[in-house]
């Protein structure tokens, strides 16, 4: 049966006599098929953008102190407690859940590797704490918003790497919003047209394309938003409020769904602001639900769940707009939701790895000599699920023949045919242009800086490039030939060399065989010469005594 929870976090306790533990924090409720508190993680007190939550773990960065807990899902209580230098004020998980984003008091932000402990620091680029992270789907890039106004982009891979030369500062900057910045979410598509969306006090909500620093649209809000979700299906996003209230802001109005074309990505439109219509705007004000603090959306996009500052949490309708009902009332202003993604299903596959223990972190030393090498003391512990993925084989079955590629990658070279056809491609192929500096399109498989003989577009090899190419492609088959020679010589100098010492050894043995019969045959010679001699001696004897017996009469 398919299950779906959600998980909610309260920045401090305010009410007493509720039954709940007081140093209770982080509520973990089943939402469908029956609605209830399963679990409860306790001695927690996070912030908004303080709680992140995997399928092993769940991380809650302290709203008073410069801590981070940690708290096992399988056993249900803390496993550590992470001391930092400075304040966390938000969190984020990137990379299949494997590192956790720390966005911290000094403007910073701090990826941790839990696999590894390793931990490696951004440029301060920020003017005041990092109070919302936002991950795109790929993990390739993350946002970073703060007081100071500003949003930069950031390549999680340059973060992460192990070069010193790389640079980790941001690739682009977001500066368009005049007022601290409250929150930051990005779509779910995993191409270069994905969306990010910033709210901020200025009463604005602006939509980016993150991957070129560009704004799209501009939506002017009637209050301060509080909370940020957006549709599963990067439709619409949901803004919550001071007084209670949510309100629906859709992309495509009904003007716009008439029409084929994206308006969202309409460059005459995207420095025009609109203002939503108050007739998105609902709430339920007979329920006395205080100030919405959190937001979450279902992941049929269909219930939206609020939490706020009276600890109440609310479902809402989205289709109709309207409250549905109150599930919870916890004992302080919640702070974070997240839904969680739903379990049950009947064909699901299972993770190729988990994470059995979150290594605690350990400020990264840089790779070992100043190269771009692992260091040597870099180690990852994780558990390996499942089998490994081999081919099935069968003696009644016949094996589904290769692809010609897959045959040319277990080959010691690649075809010539296949060589001249890809350097044909590549000469003729031709890369959309990037209005963006410095970030190449995400499908492109080849990816060439900018040189004069280019006609000045990015992504379009000249033919210099390609001649050099093929220069270096002549010079490495060249190597090959050579080397393949020599493979081949040493083959056919083992091959000889063992043929001797067969011969050498068939050699040996027949002359150990000649000593052999030699020094049987010497021993039989001698018994049969001593054999002769008896017998004469004997014959001698018999001949005197047959003489003197002859003679006698005689006489």
């Amino acid at each position: 049966m398919l299950t779906e929870q959600f998980v909610a976090s309260i920045s401090a306790h305010t009410k007493a006599n509720t039954g709940v533990t007081k140093d209770s924090g982080i509520f973990l409720h089943e939402f469908q098929p029956l609605p209830a508190q399963r679990h409860v993680f306790k001695k927690s007190a996070s912030a908004q953008n303080g709680l992140a939550v995997s399928s092993s773990h769940v991380f809650a960065a302290q709203a008073d102190k410069a801590v981070v807990h940690v708290y096992s899902r399988e056993k249900g209580n803390q496993e550590a407690l992470i001391p930092f230098p400075e304040r966390i004020h938000s969190i984020a998980l990137a990379a299949r859940d494997t590192v956790l984003l720390l966005g911290t008091e000094s403007g910073r932000v701090l990826a941790w590797e839990m696999c590894s402990g390793r931990l490696v620091s951004t440029s301060t680029s920020h003017l005041q704490p990092v109070t919302s992270l936002a991950v795109d789907p790929t993990s390739s890039f993350f946002l970073s918003g703060s007081p100071d106004a500003m949003i930069h982009v950031w390549a999680l891979p340059a973060i992460l790497s192990f070069s010193p030369d790389t640079s980790r500062s941001p690739v682009h900057t977001l500066s368009t919003h005049r007022g601290p910045i409250s929150s930051i979410v990005c779509g779910h598509s995993a191409s270069n047209a994905n969306i990010a969306i910033s709210t901020s006090e200025d009463k604005s909500a602006i939509v980016w394309d993150y991957h070129n620093g560009q704004l799209l649209r501009t939506y002017l809000l009637p209050e301060l938003p509080q909370a940020l979700t957006l549709d599963p299906a990067d439709r619409a996003f949901y803004l919550a409020y001071g007084d209670g209230s949510l309100q629906t802001v859709d992309f495509y109005d009904d003007m716009q769904k008439t029409t084929s074309t994206d308006t969202l990505r309409d460059p005459a439109s995207s420095h025009r602001p609109i203002q939503p219509s108050p007739k998105t705007r609902f709430g339920a004000e007979s329920q006395k639900l205080g100030a919405a603090l959190a937001l979450t959306l279902s992941w049929d996009g269909q219930t939206l769940i609020s939490g706020h500052a009276t600890g109440k949490i609310a479902i809402w309708d989205t289709a109709k707009g309207n409250y549905v009902s109150t599930v919870t009332n916890l004992p302080g202003p919640v702070t974070n939701l997240k839904f969680l993604e739903p379990i049950g299903f009947p064909a699901a596959s299972e993770p190729t790895f988990k994470m059995q223990t979150v290594v605690k972190p350990k400020q990264d030393s840089g790779a070992a000599g100043g190269n771009a090498l692992v260091p040597p003391n870099y180690t990852l512990t994780m558990q390996l699920n499942g089998h490994l993925r081999k081919p099935a084989i069968s003696a009644t079955e016949t094996v589904t023949k290769r692809s010609a590629f897959e045959e040319a990658l277990v080959h010691p070279s690649f075809p010539q045919a296949m060589l001249d056809a890809s350097l044909a491609e590549l000469a003729t192929w031709n890369a959309p242009s990037t209005s963006g500096a410095g970030i190449a399109p995400a499908a492109d498989f080849l990816y060439l800086e900018d040189t004069a003989g280019s006609g000045g577009k990015q992504g379009v090899p000249s033919t210099n490039e390609v001649q050099e190419l093929k220069k270096q492609l002549a010079s490495l088959q060249r190597v090959q030939k050579v080397t393949f020679k020599q493979l081949s010589e040493l083959r056919e100098e083992k091959e000889y060399l063992l043929s001797e010492e067969r011969k050498r050894s068939q050699s040996d043995q027949g002359k150990a065989k000649a000593k052999h019969h030699l020094a049987n045959g010497s021993a039989g010679d001698v018994e049969m010469s001593s054999n002769t001699s008896g017998e004469s001696e004997s014959d001698d004897d018999d001949s005197s005594s047959d003489g003197e017996s002859e003679a006698a009469p005689s006489e």
